[in-house]
């Protein structure tokens, strides 16, 4: 597929070239967009730290929002190794007097999804390429998604022939790496597209996983239960997306992760199965007489 593929590349990078970048996908269209959406609302940043290290939060919390929270992964006392200039999250809240509230954890982990909450607006960028289950992450946004998600990530182009394609990138070997480390001016910070996988235990998340086309991200987040209201939009960078989704009133396709195991354990208790078709609306009334 090498040549193949380094000419339906460079013809991606090509048409990129001769279209205007649209201003919403670039930082200062980001910021200009929270700036616009989060007065007299709550605000969660998704993944903020890595170099931002929280600017996105304390933006949307000087823009007015009434309550403002970051999630990540990362330890918010410490300084990202070989990375003093970010400054650390902790002294930066400190610096500026700040209630931006922290939340540790995993998008991906149910728990670390409810203890975050739901939140009016949301920004969740440099994300989903660093996840091997882009849908579930998009299913966890979702749930703490109320109006509005700013979503950017890196993408691929379409493939012809192959509508809502996407590529696994772990282990593809050199030559295969270079028509995808091409679309990305910085390919060499972005493992498994420009350097190898990196398959340490526990370093998984700073690989990219998935190249994920323009129509599967949309296919994704409209299975995940979000529509597109504005975009998608793209940089002069040939290979990256941003767009704004909402949450559509709709429960999720797929039952709840701890359905089978509780209608497993009621019938072990001698009890009825549970309901299945009415499940959601359950947890709705156990949640409202709360």
């Amino acid at each position: 597929m090498g040549v193949i593929s380094r000419i339906w590349g460079e013809l991606a990078r090509v048409r990129q070239r001769v279209t205007t970048p649209d201003a919403m996908a670039t930082s200062d269209g980001h910021r200009d967009w929270i700036r616009a959406h989060v007065p007299g609302k709550t605000f969660a940043d998704i993944g903020g730290m890595y170099q931002l290290m929280g600017d996105m939060a304390f933006l949307a919390e000087e823009a007015g929002a009434t309550a403002v929270s970051l999630f990540d992964v990362g330890d918010p006392d410490l300084i990202a190794a070989g990375h003093p200039e970010w400054g650390w999250f902790e002294q930066k809240k400190a610096d500026r007097g700040s209630a931006v509230r922290y939340v540790q954890g995993d998008l991906e982990d149910p728990a670390s999804v409810r203890r975050l909450g739901a939140h009016d607006v949301v920004y969740y960028s440099g994300v989903l390429y660093h996840t091997p289950n882009p849908f579930q992450q998009l299913v966890h946004l979702r749930q703490v998604t109320r109006e509005l998600a700013l979503i950017a990530t890196i993408t691929i182009p379409e493939v012809p022939g192959f509508h809502q394609a996407c590529v696994f990138y772990p282990y593809l070997d050199e030559a295969d790496r270079v028509p995808y480390a091409r679309g990305y001016p910085s390919a060499e910070g972005l493992l498994a597209i420009g350097p190898p996988f990196d398959e340490r235990p526990m370093y998984g998340y700073g690989n990219c996983w998935w190249g994920i086309t323009r129509s599967a991200l949309v296919a994704m987040l409209r299975a995940a239960r979000f529509e597109v209201v504005d975009g998608p939009w793209s940089t002069g960078r040939p290979f990256y997306t941003a767009l704004v989704v909402r949450p559509l009133p709709v429960d999720p396709s797929l039952p709840p992760q701890s359905y089978f195991r509780e209608r497993g354990e009621a019938l072990a208790r001698g009890e009825e199965r549970l309901p299945y078709d009415e499940w959601y609306d359950v947890l709705r009334e156990r949640d409202n007489g709360r």
